[in-house]
């Protein structure tokens, strides 16, 4: 079947019942006075800056075919509030979204492929995390697609004190590929998996029996769905429309880096990054973009995991890199302890307790000199020692 008759059987069962397809008609409309003719010819004699202007610009010209996309495509009018918002007022840093993701990208879909799912869901993790690894909810989500600990583990990503899964590019990728697979076959519509995997896939199946509707953009006008849930399809898809062609809109397109070549190197012992970094002639920083699980940017011990652990490394690095890290004294070990914080603790006393310095455990603990310690915060102490 060729792209533009799938994408023709897609759209026919996606949108709202007899919607104007013509973007130039959703693009130049202003969501906040739709509906409101008071409102409408209250603004009407506003002058048009130059963002409005670029904005009705742009708009005139995204007559055409729809995106090639492999995902269910809409264009209706909340769609269409996101585009504008991100070709507008959220254009900073939807650059940055697309600047992270020229590389990113092609890496997150070889993961989508290899479980059989959509290429394009890989616009779920623009949303979700702004392509950025080390992205953490304040609910604990964390990684590229915001997996919390439980749902990530039922799908396959190891957590333990060391390492996490969530912040592993390939790892995470397949693990949101097999979740968003079974809410397809749950749920047999993209836009409610979608939902499904921003609510949770009871509070969709519940909206579904209260509305009677089994569609999202029907069941998301009867107000059974989240705020947050309403939008997240839109944003999906108004994120997927413009990153398949940034530049009608006004975009830069970044040549990616040229992709770092890797190798893997055993590490017995538990050693910072940096100190890694520094044997090892490795630039600062890269390694914990090589290996994004090891979120303690320590390497794990292999007598506390069963083996040692393959380290990420670039083919720049030290030919004998492996036996320069042997070589370490027993001092350059960097253990990491949890300590939970009683009533009466001073960090002092703590230091003093673990013979550590106060400002490495400042600085492991992202403290500042009027940060307070409360009662049952865990800390992290790192010592040379078990």
């Amino acid at each position: 079947m060729s792209a533009l008759l799938l994408f023709s059987s897609l759209t026919a069962t996606s949108l709202h019942p007899g919607p104007d397809l013509r973007p130039d008609k959703w693009l130049g409309r202003d969501r906040s006075t739709q509906g409101k003719p008071g409102l409408q010819r209250r603004h009407s004699h506003r002058r048009q800056g130059p963002q409005s202007s670029a904005l009705f610009s742009l708009s005139s010209r995204q007559a055409g075919l729809p995106p090639a996309l492999d995902i269910p495509w809409a264009m209706n009018e909340e769609v269409a509030h996101f585009v504008r918002h991100y070709a507008g007022p959220g254009r900073q840093y939807f650059q940055k979204w697309l600047d992270r993701g020229w590389a990113l990208i092609p890496r997150l879909r070889q993961g989508l492929e290899q479980e059989g799912a959509p290429l394009d869901l890989v616009y779920l993790a623009m949303i979700e995390s702004g392509f950025r690894g080390q992205a953490r909810s304040r609910a604990g989500a964390q990684g590229l697609w915001q997996f919390i600990g439980a749902t990530g583990r039922a799908f396959g990503l190891d957590r333990s004190a060391w390492v996490d899964d969530r912040g592993d590019p390939e790892e995470a990728t397949r693990a949101a590929a097999r979740y968003l697979l079974r809410l397809h076959d749950r749920f047999q519509d993209w836009h409610l998996a979608w939902a499904a995997y921003n609510a949770g896939p009871g509070r969709i199946a519940r909206a579904m029996r209260e509305t009677g509707e089994t569609e999202f953009w029907k069941i998301a006008q009867t107000g059974a769905l989240p705020r947050e849930t309403r939008e997240y399809v839109p944003r999906i898809l108004a994120a997927a429309t413009i990153a398949t062609r940034p530049e009608r809109y006004g975009f830069r397109v970044t040549r990616p880096k040229e992709s770092v070549v890797i190798r893997k190197v055993l590490v017995e012992r538990p050693l910072a990054f940096e100190t890694i970094e520094k044997t090892c002639h490795i630039e600062a920083g890269q390694l914990i973009e090589l290996n994004p699980n090891l979120y303690r940017k320590v390497t794990p011990p292999a007598h506390m995991v069963g083996q040692p652990h393959p380290l990420a490394i670039p083919d720049s690095a030290a030919a004998d890199c492996a036996e320069l890290l042997a070589k370490l004294p027993p001092e350059a070990n960097h253990y990491v302890h949890n300590y939970t914080i009683k009533s009466g603790d001073t960090l002092g006393g703590i230091a003093n307790r673990w013979n550590v310095k106060i400002s490495l455990l400042m600085r492991v603990n992202n403290l500042g000199p009027r940060s307070v310690l409360r009662i049952g915060r865990r800390l992290v102490i790192p010592t040379t020692t078990p």
